[in-house]
């Protein structure tokens, strides 16, 4: 490349390579956002190149990096037209649109890498009563309260609550604190009262997932809670009563990082009384999350990700797609540069592990034990 072609290709360079120090730091946000702008950028030269193997060489590398946009915000990859190169900025969450309920998630327990004890509590808590109410009366048990996910960053509670949904073929709304708090008095309590009239409109059900609970039921004896913060959770614990009824079929999940935080009077029957640890995978988990990640990337032959996987303990899912994210890019910005491709080997993959550090210590993990364990 020569002229334009190496300032294209510069730029590109320059993004993904503040894209991976950024992974470097753990801020996968900052990250999102230059792998977003690169892929844009890789999207505008193919639909300007005259040459089609190069149009088709620049659309696919910026499919990849919206792959890794994607894997990195927690989203499954799909698969990307080359007309779509206008996402990438909203990809980034730089637009912001108001949340959805989805018909069905999408996602199933058998998606998911790892968790069986998660998943047969799940089942046994939640999606066996309601597949079988005729049981619950017959044995005269009611469907119970909500149940908190809850565990370190990264462990994939968002995507199990979708398959819960995934599972009972039932709607799926997803709750988080930016489509609520507003800074206009009463406007947060009038958007969360909205939110549930919505749901109780479901006439056969839904699960109801309230992300990040702790940033809208943080305890109210704590002096840095303001008196607006209060009146928001004093409506959540309403709304969850069902003071103007609950259908039959509504299931409730939470999921927090940082369980401690919460108010007690969110964790009193019915609300979220029941609680599920989300952990850390374990080394089986590892190798399919791994599996996964590098699905449909060209992987070169001395590839051991058994091996990997025994030398990523204490990695969450997140930091596991951050190593398989930064491995990719290196072979991905050599591309970019020199015009040739090659596969993903285990030396990217070392090069990658060495950078990459676990980002949960030991001190959160036994903290999330006692917890478990009140």
């Amino acid at each position: 490349m020569t002229g334009q072609g190496d300032d294209f290709a510069r730029r590109v360079v320059e993004l993904i390579d503040a894209g991976n120090g950024a992974l470097g730091r753990h801020d996968r946000q900052a990250a999102v956002v230059s792998y977003a702008r690169a892929s844009e950028l890789l999207f505008q030269q193919a639909a300007v190149s005259a040459d089609y193997d190069e149009k088709v060489r620049f659309a696919q590398r910026a499919r990849q990096l919206l792959e890794s946009v994607r894997a990195l915000k927690g989203e499954r990859a799909e698969t990307l037209a080359i007309g779509e190169a206008n996402t990438g900025l909203e990809a980034a969450g730089e637009s912001s649109v108001a949340p959805a309920p989805r018909v069905s998630s999408g996602v199933m327990f058998a998606d998911i890498a790892g968790l069986d004890e998660v998943k047969e509590t799940l089942r046994l808590r939640m999606i066996y009563p309601a597949r079988h109410p005729e049981k619950l009366d017959r044995y005269g048990l009611s469907m119970g309260g909500g149940m908190l996910l809850f565990g370190p960053p990264g462990t994939g509670k968002t995507l199990v609550a979708r398959a819960v949904a995934g599972e009972l073929d039932t709607p799926f709304f997803s709750i988080k604190p930016s489509d609520i708090l507003s800074q206009y008095y009463g406007q947060s309590e009038a958007r969360l009262a909205e939110l549930f009239e919505t749901v109780r409109g479901c006439a056969h059900g839904a699960v109801v997932f309230v992300d990040e609970i702790d940033a809208i039921g943080a305890s109210r004896t704590r002096s840095d809670v303001s008196e607006p913060s209060r009146r928001l959770l004093n409506q959540l614990l309403n709304e969850l009563d069902g003071v103007h009824g609950r259908p039959k079929g509504l299931l409730f999940l939470a999921a927090t990082n940082e369980p401690w935080l919460l108010d007690q009077a969110l964790l009193r029957p019915p609300r979220f009384s029941e609680k599920c640890y989300i952990p850390l995978p374990d080394q089986p988990a590892r190798r399919r999350l791994l599996e996964l990640r590098l699905a449909g990337c060209p992987l070169a032959g001395d590839m051991d990700l058994q091996r990997l996987a025994d030398r990523t303990e204490g990695f969450s899912g997140a930091d596991l797609v951050e190593l398989c994210e930064r491995a990719k890019q290196i072979p991905f910005r050599e591309a970019i540069l020199r015009g040739s491709d090659r596969p993903v080997g285990q030396a990217d993959l070392d090069e990658a592990l060495r950078r990459v550090r676990p980002s949960v210590s030991e001190e959160s993990l036994q903290r999330y034990e006692r917890f478990g364990h009140d």
